[in-house]
């Protein structure tokens, strides 16, 4: 069996290196000739994974370590008899981190400091739930807005899309489509910014073409712009970046837990599947915890916490240095793809614990909403 694989993977020769040939290519890299001879191909987002890249393979299972699955040509593969998977959801807890996060770092620069925050949070998946309680436990008051889910389910008051206003947080977490009765391809276009009132936090997580860029420049200046991800990535509008309050290279879903969850789930369905047969791992890979230890004489507040977790605004930083010391597109999408790579070390709120004695007493309570545990 052969199986050609994202080197950028993590684990991936824990899992697969003894059920047969294991190739491992960089996933913008992965073309026809490699697979022409594979049985097995696992991607990630950056692998459009259609016509073009397997006609004339031997490929007869597709898996993506990945939530969404816009990269992928599902009616081609279904026509083609190619089974696929995605592993939806393995990186829920990171990205519904990383919002928190972001709403942390706003809060310290004096953003989103009213009594009564109001939020609205556009798709209301795995991520999207996440987030919604998690804003609750600040106080916020939340609106939901799925239009798919609010045909089919009663029982959540849902608010629809053009009915959006008037809020002081925008946070969006769907999918990428372009051809379903709901598209979201350029949903965020002038219409829905011209509506927004100043000052308008709008997060992004989901996938860089639901926003328009054109609109988000000419008409939404008076938002606030949170963006994890954009339209041409790895080249990203210079522009955006620029103005973004936070702009982070497409790490919302990175964490230590969520790269080896993604790939376990992978395997196990092609256990399932009867693709393979599931045999005890060379090395199993355990989902490892951390334990803050900050050295500081004033006790902590939830938001210092976070910061220590993950700081956004330092990434943005980051993120436009690394790029303003580029001059070529080539070089500035290499160093895009390096960001991302390189961002390892980043743990979950669930598989963080934090010394009781540094953080303050009235706060304990609000990071275990989080999944922080005090001890």
């Amino acid at each position: 069996m052969k199986i050609v694989a994202d080197a950028g993977i993590p684990s991936i020769k824990d899992y697969f290196a003894v059920h047969g040939e294991l190739v491992l290519k960089p996933g913008r890299l992965i073309s026809r000739e490699d697979v022409k001879n594979a049985d097995i191909l696992l991607v990630r987002s950056i692998t459009p994974v259609n016509e073009s890249l397997l006609t004339g393979s031997s490929i007869r299972w597709v898996g993506s370590v990945t939530a969404g699955a816009d990269h992928l040509d599902i009616a081609w593969l279904e026509q083609n008899g190619i089974r696929y998977y995605v592993a939806s959801g393995f990186n829920a807890p990171p990205v519904a981190d990383y919002v928190m996060s972001v709403v942390a770092s706003l809060q310290d620069q004096q953003l989103l400091l009213q009594k009564k925050i109001k939020a609205a949070i556009i798709g209301v998946g795995y991520v999207g739930s996440i987030v919604a309680k998690r804003f609750q436990s600040l106080g916020m008051e939340v609106l939901l807005c799925d239009p798919p889910r609010a045909e089919i389910e009663n029982e959540i008051q849902f608010t629809p899309f053009h009915d959006i206003h008037d809020v002081d947080l925008i946070s969006l977490h769907v999918p990428l489509t372009t051809s379903s009765v709901y598209p979201t391809y350029h949903m965020i276009d002038r219409s829905f910014l011209e509506k927004q009132k100043a000052g308008c936090i709008l997060i992004n997580t989901s996938r860089g073409a639901v926003i328009d860029d054109a609109a988000l420049k000419n008409h939404g200046q008076h938002l606030k712009w949170c963006l994890d991800v954009f339209q041409h990535e790895p080249l990203i509008d210079e522009e955006i970046l620029q103005n973004a309050f936070i702009a982070t290279p497409h790490i919302a879903g990175y964490s230590v837990q969520s790269k080896m969850r993604g790939i376990d789930m992978i395997y196990k369905c092609l256990g399932s599947d009867g693709v393979i047969k599931q045999q005890t791992l060379l090395k199993k890979p355990e989902l490892p915890t951390q334990t803050l230890t900050p050295s500081t004489s004033c006790l902590l507040n939830w938001r210092d916490v976070l910061r220590l977790i993950f700081d956004p605004l330092a990434m943005t930083n980051t993120l436009r240095h690394t790029l303003s010391a580029t001059t070529t597109d080539e070089e500035r999408a290499y160093l895009f793809d390096q960001l991302r790579h390189h961002f390892t070390n980043r743990h979950e709120f669930h598989y963080t614990n934090i010394h009781q004695e540094v953080v303050r007493s009235d706060q304990c309570q609000l990071l275990s909403a989080l999944g922080i545990r005090t001890c």
